[in-house]
């Protein structure tokens, strides 16, 4: 046991050590302070990567994280920064990264802030949320149960009305930690509720969800049972008769649910509180009518939906598809239309609470708008309004910012050359092609631009030039993300139930893709991915390996076998296993420290993480093309052993 305790000091002190790559002016400083900070990157795996960003994540009081990004000044190996604290923030992380790279120090970079000298109990719950459920996420630190219940145990201490807020939190890390004596502490705690004569309703929630803590199914039915009973229009009632309109798929089973569910809760849209709820159940509707292309009943629901945002969410939502399919494109240009009316609405209205100023709310909303102005100007162009499509295309493309879609950006291009603007569009399209973005079709209107244009050379030698740029500049973009890590060793079933393990694959590069069916970045993915696998599949040095994650359906394998059968992939798809102790997570990908899909892991032959590429890159070239980089640089790098 002692030895036991040892090593949990020494990992501690180690964590700790690790932590200190950010050196703060002040410690515990005084909230509304400005804080001066270095960052050193070195025994990171940020190390020796160019580029740092780092964004800081604020919390307050009685709400948080807020995130904001951080100028960060180079000096030599450091990097420098200041965090200006409002007078009543409580904490502060900071999380560096290089593109999807994030730095993953254990223990963190947190800063606690004080008020009259004393650090609020308040800061001790957001350490708790950090490090219990959540830190990996923000901050890529590694969470713990342990450290997480101690810090709720200290903000009850000093501040005992806290804790019926944050029990059930504390209570779930007390288990995780040891299931022993944390059964004991949330039997406990039960037995305290039960001993109340007419418990409230919140006291009832606790101990369905403390028995589910402690895996008591049968106790928890019947704690739900009388919660029902005793609360049919209570809060838990509401939320599993939400729960069963969003299962239901038939459009007139949900409109019937949802007329009887407002009816039996008596939302009133003059309260705030039932106009939140009458937005989620009206969004519902709205959506199952629009998969019915039901125009009247879509429009009537929708326009039911106070929240302009949501309602401009809702339009989008049922414009875009009818886009791509050029289908019902005079309804779905209306309602894109206005959309777009309600984003520039929502403008000189009150910011969201979530957001931590104007302008950042402001840039929100002008990417929003730019994406659905998008959508407004391809059901233009399909309905023969070139011109006016061209023009809120040249709108839409400044509100992305830095983020353009390639898409976007091609769609501007058909525009403009049936606008007759072709030397734009030609240097437009070169544009996309230099930075290894052209898709094939753009590709085809680029060459014709060229002969069109009637531009001095061949056409193959001005193309292969285009090619070598976006080749040497995607090269020099993975050069500065690779990375040197041990990649967590795996056995897992493939579809055919062989068994699939990484330490059988040493010697050769293994492409590892994390996916899910319900991912849609995931999906649109795969074309590319099919192109890549097709190109390496004369080396038998490249492996590729798709593993299922996060599929929670009770038929998870005939769900996945049909969707890999209805899209006609030849994958060899793996399932992550379903982690024992706690079936919400999954063991591979919780190994691999995964916050988002898809994300692919370039593996070399000795076993180590090279690459590591988040989200879909746009275009099924820019897939390849992607690809190519990774797998080039490595097998360079093997070459010039």
């Amino acid at each position: 046991m002692k030895l036991f305790k040892l090593l949990l000091v020494l990992l501690a002190a180690a964590g700790a050590a690790k932590a200190q790559g950010v050196k703060f002016s002040a410690d515990k400083p005084e909230a509304g302070t400005t804080v001066k900070f270095t960052y050193d990157p070195k025994g990171t795996n940020l190390q020796n990567l160019a580029d740092v960003k780092c964004t800081s994540y604020s919390f307050y009081t009685s709400t948080g994280p807020k995130s904001k990004r951080i100028d960060l000044i180079k000096d030599g190996e450091l990097y420098k920064g200041e965090i200006a604290a409002s007078d009543s923030v409580t904490l502060v992380g900071l999380s560096f990264n290089v593109d999807e790279q994030k730095d993953e120090t254990p223990a963190g970079y947190l800063l606690e802030f004080t008020k009259g000298g004393k650090v609020l109990p308040e800061t001790y719950i957001h350490e708790a949320f950090m490090y219990g459920s959540a830190g990996n996420y923000y901050l890529g630190l590694t969470l713990n149960s342990e450290k997480g219940a101690e810090l709720y145990k200290k903000a009850f201490t000093e501040k005992p009305a806290l804790f019926e807020k944050y029990r059930y939190s504390y209570l779930s890390l007390a288990y995780k930690s040891n299931k022993e004596t944390g059964t004991k502490l949330v039997e406990e705690n039960i037995a305290k509720v039960a001993k109340i004569k007419e418990a409230p309703e919140s006291d009832l929630i606790f101990m369905l969800n403390a028995f589910s803590i402690i895996k008591k199914k049968e106790q928890a039915d019947s704690v739900k049972a009388v919660l029902l009973k005793k609360y049919p229009i209570g809060n838990y009632a509401y939320g599993q008769d939400m729960n069963a309109l969003y299962s239901e798929k038939d459009a007139a089973v949900i409109e019937q649910k949802a007329t009887s569910l407002i009816s039996k809760f008596k939302l009133d849209p003059a309260k705030k509180a039932d106009a939140a709820r009458l937005t989620s159940i009206y969004s519902i509707v709205a959506n199952a009518f629009a998969k019915t292309t039901n125009n009247e009943k879509f429009e009537f629901y929708a326009d039911k939906i106070s929240n302009k945002l949501s309602r401009a969410s809702i339009y989008n939502q049922f414009a875009w598809p009818l886009a791509e399919k050029k289908e019902n494109l005079a309804f779905a240009a209306k309602i894109s239309k206005q959309s777009l009316e309600l984003v520039e609405q929502a403008k000189g209205e009150e910011m969201p609470a979530y957001f931590s100023t104007k302008e950042e709310y402001l840039k929100n909303l002008n990417q929003t708008y730019g994406m659905y102005a998008d959508t407004y100007a391809l059901l233009l162009y399909h309905q023969g309004n070139f011109k006016e499509a061209l023009s809120v295309q040249e709108k839409a493309i400044p509100m992305y910012g830095t983020s353009v879609s390639p898409d976007v950006t091609t769609r501007y291009v058909t525009y403009l050359i049936k606008d007759g603007q072709n030397e734009k569009a030609f240097t437009e399209a070169e544009k996309l092609i230099r930075e290894g973005k052209g898709s094939d079709s753009l590709k085809n209107d680029f060459k014709r631009l060229y002969a069109g244009l009637k531009k001095q050379g061949t056409y193959e030698a001005y193309m292969a030039n285009l090619e070598k740029d976006a080749n040497a500049k995607a090269r020099a973009e993975w050069t500065k993300k690779m990375i040197n890590i041990p990649a967590p060793s795996f056995t897992l079933a493939n579809l055919k139930g062989e068994k699939v393990s990484l330490a059988d694959l040493k010697g050769k590069i293994v492409v590892l893709d994390y996916w899910a069916t319900w991912c849609g970045p995931c999906v649109a993915s795969f074309p590319g991915m099919q192109k890549a696998m097709a190109k390496y599949s004369g080396n038998p040095n490249v492996v590729f390996l798709f593993v299922n994650t996060w599929q929670t359906e009770e038929n998870r394998e005939k769900v996945v076998t049909d969707f890999i059968a209805e899209k006609k992939l030849n994958f060899n798809v793996l399932y992550d296993t379903k982690n024992a102790k706690d079936p919400s997570k999954f063991d591979v990908i919780s190994a691999y420290k995964v916050d988002g899909i898809p994300t692919k892991f370039i593996i070399d032959g000795e076993g180590n993480i090279r690459f590591k590429a988040v989200g879909f890159s746009g275009s099924d070239d820019g897939v390849v093309k992607e690809i190519d980089s990774m797998i080039g640089l490595l097998t360079t790098k093997e070459a010039s052993k």
